[in-house]
């Protein structure tokens, strides 16, 4: 077996691990399905031409010492919500043979390292919002009617399934930053209004529950730790990302949305560090040839580029999950146990 060949298996397996965790518990919902770049990307960006790959030591150290391609030290905040959610870990598109993408009924994750909302974000090779929603038309047009059968059964499946959806910082970082020709209102105006097309792409295909991420202090990262003029040319994203989804929840019939503003929570952990464990919110954990810390769960940051340790994202997760700070109007479990309209 080719080393290439070896490293799809450990990534399925280490992938699925969860599977016999959660097998005894009846999952809240049927399936989690993500979109995003770094933040979610499970190791689809393995399969492609670029440089935005992990799938090296001490990437996964935390997550049964295996790099599967997440871009931190553990577990992803999307693979979190699945096991909150009591699901098997989506694994990534990518990684799926044929054969296993009619099996895999509890979800599946999209998302793609270093790529944007904007198909000109992007660095190298990677999947944009639209490939990624193409590979989920794919799916749900090809690989899940060879499940259910019956349409109606489908249908069912989908609507009352989540959608993880975050992205948008490379429409910044990897974008806007190199060439600021509108203002940062009329940027994040035309940001939001792409993202809500493609949203609603995912709406006709049968998604009626969704979670839509915001774009995080970008100018607090270990590179510029903290730039305040980057993030208030990021700030307006967040606050209308809110008043959209909500609009959208309106417009589209049956729907439910609820947004995540990590923007705005990043300042409680930046003014309350040790409150949250922490005894560096500058530095990353891991610098490239130089120092891996000794303890991350004491750590913000895990690399110079800006992705978070686990423990970061943890805190992120439970609240989302079950607490009233991040979410609006409510959190996931309470999306979860919704019932559509």
């Amino acid at each position: 077996m080719t080393n290439f060949k070896v490293f799809l298996v450990f990534s399925f397996i280490a992938n699925h691990a969860f599977f016999t965790k959660v097998d005894c518990e009846k999952s809240l919902v049927p399936a989690l399905y993500v979109f995003g770049d770094s933040g979610f990307d499970n190791g689809n960006n393995n399969n492609l031409n670029t440089i935005a790959k992990v799938n090296t030591y001490p990437y996964g150290i935390d997550f049964n010492n295996q790099s599967t391609g997440r871009f931190t030290n553990g577990k992803t905040y999307a693979d979190l919500i699945a096991i909150k959610l009591r699901l098997p870990l989506p694994p990534p598109y990518l990684g799926l043979s044929g054969s296993e993408g009619y099996q895999v009924t509890t979800g599946i994750n999209y998302a793609s390292g270093a790529c944007g909302i904007l198909n000109d974000s992007r660095v190298g090779e990677c999947l944009s919002l639209d490939k990624q929603i193409e590979y989920f038309t794919s799916s749900v047009t090809n690989d899940l009617p060879k499940l259910f059968g019956r349409k109606d059964y489908m249908r069912q499946h989908l609507s009352k399934s989540i959608y993880l959806i975050g992205i948008g910082s490379n429409d910044y970082s990897l974008n806007y930053f190199k060439n600021e020709s509108m203002k940062p209102e009329e940027f994040a105006d035309y940001l939001i209004e792409q993202l809500s097309r493609k949203i609603k792409t995912l709406y006709d295909l049968g998604a009626r529950k969704f979670i839509v991420g915001s774009v995080n202090q970008l100018g607090c990262s270990p590179r510029v730790f903290c730039n305040e003029t980057m993030n208030q040319i990021v700030k307006p994203y967040s606050e209308k990302l809110q008043t959209k989804t909500q609009h959208l929840q309106k417009q589209l019939s049956g729907s439910i949305f609820i947004s995540i503003n990590s923007f705005n929570f990043f300042n409680e952990i930046k003014n309350a560090p040790k409150k949250y464990g922490f005894t560096n919110i500058s530095k990353p954990c891991y610098e490239e040839g130089i120092t891996l810390c000794a303890n991350r769960k004491e750590y913000y940051f895990w690399d110079k580029h800006g992705h978070t340790t686990e423990a970061a994202l943890k805190i992120y997760a439970d609240d989302s999950f079950s607490g009233s700070k991040l979410c609006f109007p409510m959190n996931i479990e309470k999306l979860a146990l919704s019932d559509l309209r």
